[in-house]
This record gives C-alpha cells, sequence and structure tokens, in this order.
C-alpha cells in the first residue's frame, strides 16, 4: 500500500508538471529531490541496533533457520564440526551476527559476499591461514565492523582487509602470525578502535601498534614473557589508547613508562596474582583520566589507602581476592558508581562508605559479613546490592531492606568463607 501510493503520486506529479520541468531548472532539481526522497526508502536496507539485536532469537540450527531466511539476524553454528561453510549462507541477506567459532574452517565461501548486513564475524580457533575476503565490490562486507581471527594457524593478513571499515579485530592466540606483515594493512584501516593480541608470546608489544591511528581499546593479556618497560615506552606513544587489557600476565609492578599513556580511562590488570597493588597505585596516579580499574584475582590481601586519591574513578573491581577490611580513604571515592567486593574476606564494611554518594550498583557476595553500617542508608543512587545469604541472620536482612527501601535486594548463596 505504502509504494503504491508513492509511486501514483510521482507518476501524478510527472503528468501534471511535464511541461513546466522542461522549462527551469529549479524545477529539474525539486523532482531530483522527491524522487529520492520517495524511492530511497524502497530499496535501503535498516540494520537493527544492539538494544533490538538483544531481542531477536540466536538460531543454532541451519536447518530451522533456512525454513525462515529472512527473519535471521543472528546465526551460531559454533562447534558443529564444520568444514566448509555451507552455500546456503548467502541467503540470510538480513544476518548481523555469523558466529562459526570453533570449527574445522580454512575458506570463506564467495556466498558469504551476499551477507550485505553482516556486522560481526567469529571466525576464531578454525584452521585458517590466511582470510580470502573478496572485496572486488564496494558492497561486499559493507558493513563488516568486527571480526574475530583468534586462536588459528593464521600466517598473515591480507592487504585487502584495509578496504574494509572495521572497529575491532582480534588475533588472540595466533601464534604463527607474522606480525610485521599484519600491521602493515591493519594501520592502514582508518576506523579501526580495538585490537586484541593477547596470546601471542609476545616479547615486546609490536612498534608498529603506533601507526594504528585511531587505536583506543589494546589487550596485551596472556603475554608473560613481554619486556614491558620497553614495550610501554612504544605504547606512549599511541596517544589515543582509552582501554588497556593486562589480564595473566604474571605482573608484579607496572613501569613508570605507562605514564604517557595518559588517556586512559579503563586500566584491566586482573589475573596477575603476585601484583603489588601499592607500587601500582603509587605509578599510575598521574593518570588523571582513569575511571575504571580491575584489581580482581589477585591475590590481594589488602586495598592500600592510595585508592582514597583516585577521585575520579567510577568503577572498582576488587572482587575474588583476600581482602579482609577496606581502608577509612575509600569514602573519598565519591565518584564511584560501580563496587564490586565479592569474593574476599570482609567482615564488616566502614561506616564511611556512605560518603560514596553516587554509588548505584554494590557486589558483596561471598564474604562473611554480618551486617551492614546503618549509615548505608545514605547511598540514595544505590540501584542493586548483593549480600552473602549464609552469614546474615534475619533480623539483619530485615534491617536492610529498611535501609535500603528502594534498591534491588539479591542475598547470593553458596558463601565458602
Amino acid at each position: 500500500m505504502y509504494k503504491t501510493s508513492q509511486h501514483t503520486f510521482i507518476f501524478l506529479f510527472l503528468k501534471a508538471n511535464t511541461n513546466s520541468i522542461c522549462q527551469t531548472m529549479k524545477q529539474r532539481i525539486l523532482l531530483s529531490i522527491l524522487l529520492l526522497l520517495f524511492i530511497q526508502p524502497l530499496f535501503a536496507q535498516t540494520l537493527l541496533s544492539e538494544e533490538d539485536l538483544e531481542e531477536e532469537r540466536v538460531y543454532k540450527n541451519l536447518e530451522k533457520a533456512l525454513k525462515k531466511p529472512s527473519e535471521v539476524y543472528i546465526l551460531d553454528l559454533s562447534g558443529q564440526g564444520l568444514d566448509k561453510i555451507p552455500r546456503d549462507i548467502g541467503r540470510f541477506r538480513r544476518l548481523q551476527i555469523l558466529k562459526l567459532t570453533n570449527n574445522n574452517l580454512g575458506e570463506l565461501p564467495r556466498e558469504m559476499t551476499r551477507l550485505v548486513n553482516l556486522q560481526i564475524l567469529y571466525l576464531d580457533s578454525n584452521n585458517f591461514n590466511t582470510i580470502n575476503f573478496d572485496v572486488s565490490n564496494p558492497r561486499f562486507y559493507s558493513n563488516l565492523e568486527q571480526i574475530y581471527l583468534g586462536f588459528n594457524p593464521l600466517r598473515n593478513i591480507p592487504e585487502d582487509i584495509k578496504k574494509l571499515e572495521l572497529v575491532m579485530v582480534s588475533l588472540a592466540g595466533n601464534k604463527r602470525l607474522d606480525l610485521s606483515q599484519a600491521f602493515t594493512p591493519l594501520a592502514a584501516i582508518s576506523s579501526l578502535e580495538s585490537l586484541d593480541l593477547s596470546y601471542l608470546k609476545l616479547d615486546t608489544v609490536p612498534w608498529e601498534v603506533a601507526n594504528i591511528e585511531n587505536l583506543k581499546t589494546l589487550n596485551l593479556s596472556g603475554n608473560p614473557s613481554c619486556e614491558w618497560d620497553t614495550s610501554f615506552r612504544f605504547l606512549s606513544q599511541v596517544a589515543t589508547i582509552e582501554k588497556l587489557i593486562l589480564q595473566e600476565n604474571k605482573l608484579r609492578s607496572i613501569s613508570e613508562e605507562i605514564v604517557g599513556l595518559d588517556n586512559i580511562i579503563e586500566l584491566d590488570l586482573s589475573h596477575n596474582e603476585r601484583l603489588n597493588a601499592r607500587q601500582v597505585l603509587k605509578t599510575i596516579l598521574p593518570l588523571k583520566k582513569l575511571e575504571v580499574l580491575d584489581f580482581s584475582y589477585c591475590e590481594l590481601d589488602e586495598l592500600p589507602k592510595t585508592i582514597g586519591e583516585f577521585s575520579l574513578l567510577k568503577e572498582l573491581n576488587i572482587s575474588n581476592n583476600k581482602i579482609t577490611i577496606l581502608p577509612y580513604e575509600i569514602k573519598n571515592l565519591e565518584e564511584v558508581e560501580f563496587l564490586n567486593l565479592s569474593f574476599n574476606e570482609l567482615t564488616e564494611l566502614p561506616s564511611d562508605i556512605s560518603y560514596m554518594q553516587s554509588l548505584e550498583k554494590l557486589l558483596i557476595g561471598h564474604n562473611p559479613l554480618e551486617f551492614l553500617p546503618k549509615d548505608i542508608a545514605d547511598l540514595h543512587e544505590l540501584e542493586y546490592i548483593e549480600l552473602p545469604e549464609g552469614t546474615m541472620d534475619k533480623t539483619e536482612k530485615k534491617n536492610v531492606r529498611k535501609y535500603l527501601p528502594e534498591a534491588e535486594i539479591v542475598f547470593i548463596e553458596g558463601d565458602d568463607n
């Protein structure tokens, strides 16, 4: 009905104005604009937003998906023993997310080029030696933004990848990859913002990282043999980095060279069991834009008082440690919105936690905590709190509900402390 009315309008417009259109250029321009306005929506392919995609069904069976190909936006064929991508894949014209993880794939069929709406492609844990992107037509892979190539026997990255407007590339675990070659096409992707170089057995971070001019997120996890002083010296030339992930690197300390990364907003140091938190906090104090800090799984038995000097933090994760008491100075974290204290050995919270007026989400499950201070009632922005089920009696649970009538309160079972 909508298309018919549009076509009728255009026909009548042309019929009534044929003579006048030929008379002046102004009317020709007006006609062109009208045609574009009416015809363009008929051919446009609309991509679903992230929020809308979360509501869509995830198809995991190819035969079932093929019964309604026009309704398939997310297809997950991971772990199905595939050695070839089925040619029928080209029928899913609205597909935006394709997961092919953990198969035996080594080649992309030409039918993949029909997936003009494809945004996220998971090819990790397969048998790709290289990635044969067909970009002979500008429409091919024109919406592709994220590609996961981790844990393949990749040896090189094709030059054609630079023709894609990728935002995120994962090369995790590709230990055979020629990194000096790989960075040539990667550096040519002006849209690239996120790069995963985890589990590559790096000796140093490749200096070529500095050539990726818009890089914001860098994952260097799982490279325990890396020489970090030199690496941070290279990284300090990448002024755009905002998020740095350094999990599982057996770090004990952080090089002072890190202060060169003065645009860092998020720093993840989790899973470094020997980490000296006191040294780290002192070293990273000059990072004035830091908002998110992760010290989880670091075997910490205390949170240094220095934490109080990070007054602009918005998220702090110190879960899965051995912390028994929080320092008085934690009250200075007035901007923190998310605080994860779960899986520690806390028996009480300081009453001064009430100074953390921005706190919205507080996780304290899996601690031998028996009560909360009454002052917690002053946390008027608190929306969600997790507490240990086993160590708080009925009276205290009732008190908590009285202190925090507007918050969602969840008592977590399975407390081992």
